[in-house]
């Protein structure tokens, strides 16, 4: 038995029983025994986490990891490029071997980036090696994930059916399932990535909701609300008894209250990616709306290919987006002369209720996405008996000085250099600010060759 000791840290523990406290907490082998104020542990290893922040892990719901050799490429696209240019474009010319280093990059980079559990939303595997490539790369980097297998989306040659008229491959699921991903208690676990009605009609969705089921999967679908193949959405899926807290659906900024208001009652999470979704969509994310209804939100990053997929990034601009649409303004709080002055199309108006709390942007991307796994059972906090995903963030860097709330610390002002450790399971991934066996320059070679490799197949115009 090993044991860990992560000592006088200021604890976020994300668990309502244990809350927020300066002190210990106990590891051992892959799970947290003990947290309190102090802890004696004589034959622990222990950690210094004196004024340091310790928390769980973050828990990215959502990223196509597989992106890894083609970041940067997309953010000034308009809407429709990334279907055009990386879905019936770049991503058709993938081997099995681009696959597993861009998703070996994208989650060693998770791990860099304090995530202890990553969604990884795959829809770039075109073959069995390709599906297996990413696994590969999943347990290679030692990162906690759930593998969503997903379906590609190329244009059809002549003769050749479209994409939404093909039912998720119940042969691949069903390989995973008996095979290599069998067991819910590993470290990669397995997920059914469907169509969903957006993108498929009602005869493929009840053949893959179905099949998620009866293979006791989490699914998920990826939804807009535009241009929906099933008209009505989830108010059909609903109907027919196929949705319910197994679904996770992600985006839907433009579906209306009712199907939204039926998809939380039925259980269902909903993932929003406000770092991708205020770009091309400059319509409310659905964070501030699953809020307004009293749920709670799950959020990731999405697509490397426009933004990183770090979740620091991604919980400021979720908090930025539910705070813009969720704070209360008056302007009878106005000064007199400020009126006077008021030039049109320029807000005057003040805040005159406290904004979205910080601490509740870091529910969402611990406890909150972990639950939307299914996964907040094992995973999310620093609760006794669960497994030992957690970060301590150290503030002793000139952006982290003089920081007070710790809440407010990690929100606003950490960036990935100040997450210290990282631990999975109770192994340390990351210590002293690196990723641990990782072989930089072989991972910087061979993610240079397989982008080379794809630009040229497919050279994309930025």
């Amino acid at each position: 038995m090993t044991r860990t000791l992560l000592k006088g840290g200021q604890i976020l523990s994300m668990d309502d029983a244990i809350g927020n406290l300066t002190g210990d907490v106990l590891v051992e082998d892959a799970r947290i025994v003990e947290v309190a104020p102090v802890i004696e542990a004589e034959d622990a290893e222990v950690i210094d986490a004196a004024s340091a922040i310790v928390m769980p892990g973050f828990v990215n719901a959502h990223l196509h990891t597989w992106q890894g050799a083609i970041r940067a490429i997309a953010a000034d696209w308009p809407s429709g490029g990334y279907f055009k240019h990386v879905h019936a474009g770049i991503s058709t010319k993938y081997a099995p071997e681009d696959t597993y280093i861009g998703t070996l990059v994208g989650a060693l980079a998770q791990i860099e980036a304090g995530t202890t559990t990553l969604f990884d939303w795959c829809h770039n595997n075109a073959t069995p090696a390709h599906t297996d490539a990413a696994v590969d790369a999943l347990e290679k980097a030692g990162l906690r994930a759930v593998f969503g297998h997903g379906t590609v989306k190329p244009e059809p040659k002549p003769g050749e059916p479209h994409f939404s008229t093909i039912p998720h491959p119940v042969a691949e699921i069903d390989r995973l399932r008996k095979g290599r991903l069998s067991n819910d208690d590993a470290l990669v676990t397995l997920a059914a990535c469907i169509l969903g009605p957006d993108y498929s009609g009602i005869e493929v969705c009840r053949h893959d909701f179905r099949m998620a089921r009866d293979y006791g999967l989490l699914s998920s679908a990826h939804i807009w609300g535009l241009n929906r193949l099933v008209p009505d959405g989830y108010l059909t899926i609903a109907r027919e008894g196929l949705l319910g807290p197994d679904h996770n659906i992600v985006h839907a900024n433009y579906i209306s209250d009712e199907e939204l208001k039926v998809i939380l009652d039925h259980g269902a999470t909903v993932t929003s990616t406000p770092p991708v979704e205020l770009g091309p969509h400059p319509v409310e994310p659905l964070v501030s709306r699953i809020l307004r209804m009293g749920g709670r939100p799950s959020i990731g990053p999405d697509v490397e290919v426009d933004v990183t997929g770090g979740m620091l990034e991604t919980i400021r601009a979720s908090l930025l987006g539910a705070r813009l649409y969720n704070t209360k303004y008056a302007d009878e709080h106005l000064a007199e002369e400020d009126v006077k002055e008021r030039k049109v199309g320029v807000p005057t108006a003040r805040v005159t209720e406290p904004p979205v709390p910080s601490i509740e942007a870091l529910k969402w991307a611990t406890i909150d996405n972990a639950r939307a796994l299914r996964l907040d059972h094992r995973i999310g906090s620093l609760t006794p008996g669960k497994q030992a995903d957690l970060i301590v963030v150290r503030r002793d860097s000139l952006a982290m000085m003089g920081t007070v709330d710790p809440a407010q610390t990690v929100v606003h002002f950490a960036q990935n250099a100040d997450i210290e450790t990282v631990m999975i399971g109770g192994r340390v991934r990351k210590s002293g600010g690196k990723v641990l066996g990782v072989d930089m320059a072989r991972l910087a070679r061979d993610l240079a060759a397989s982008a080379e490799r794809l630009f040229r197949a497919y050279p994309v115009t930025i």
